[in-house]
């Protein structure tokens, strides 16, 4: 794993991504930091729903609260919803390493580590491996720089740059501005393909 201190985005990286699935909006991915006292704590939720003739088919909640202190992961705290299963997953650093601990045995991942939830920063495709946010563990990722481009964002023609990436549970593309600043995403998981579009 890449043991680099994180560069937060210059200016504040809250994000509000819909998220569509067939064209139809099926729900959100919204990521807020604030910062105090040489701390940043970002905080994630999503929430996706899916029905099908008025049934739901998909359900998926997930909300995480990671405290960064100089550049590094201090703690992290997340519960997840997915079609009736509770996850829940711990993390805090720790002389050894940063511990996680999740329904399986703790384990302890490098200092230096992001988690899958690190999306906000491009540095995350740099990494080796992350931190499952969500279902506890360590799960490898594996990326490229695609191609420099213009995406239409808020009807402005902005310059992005586009990774591809794979992860266990998601791959796709994934765009960044000139600001390191999130702005697009193209993900397929268990073979469905979603679109995240950002809202603000």
């Amino acid at each position: 794993m890449a043991a680099t201190t994180v560069r937060f985005p210059i200016e504040a990286a809250n994000r509000r991504f819909s998220v569509l699935y067939d064209g139809d909006r099926i729900g959100s991915h919204t990521i807020l930091s604030s910062s105090a006292n040489r701390e940043t704590v970002i905080t994630t939720e999503i929430h996706l729903l899916v029905k099908t003739a008025f049934i739901t088919t998909y359900a998926f909640a997930h909300r995480s609260e990671e405290v960064w202190r100089m550049g590094q992961l201090s703690s992290m705290r997340s519960d997840t919803e997915e079609d009736g299963e509770s996850l829940h997953v711990e993390g805090r650093e720790t002389p050894q390493g940063f511990r996680v601990v999740s329904k399986g045995r703790p384990f302890f991942a490098p200092a230096a580590t992001l988690t899958s939830n690190s999306l906000w920063t491009p540095q995350v495709l740099e990494q080796d491996t992350v931190v499952d946010a969500q279902h506890g563990g360590v799960i490898g990722i594996t990326s490229r720089k695609y191609a420099d481009e213009e995406l239409l964002i808020s009807g402005h023609r902005v310059p992005v740059t586009r990774y591809t990436f794979i992860t266990p549970y998601l791959a796709g593309s994934i765009w960044y501005d000139r600001k390191s600043l999130w702005v697009h995403g193209e993900f397929e998981h268990d073979g469905t393909s979603v679109r995240y579009l950002l809202d603000n």
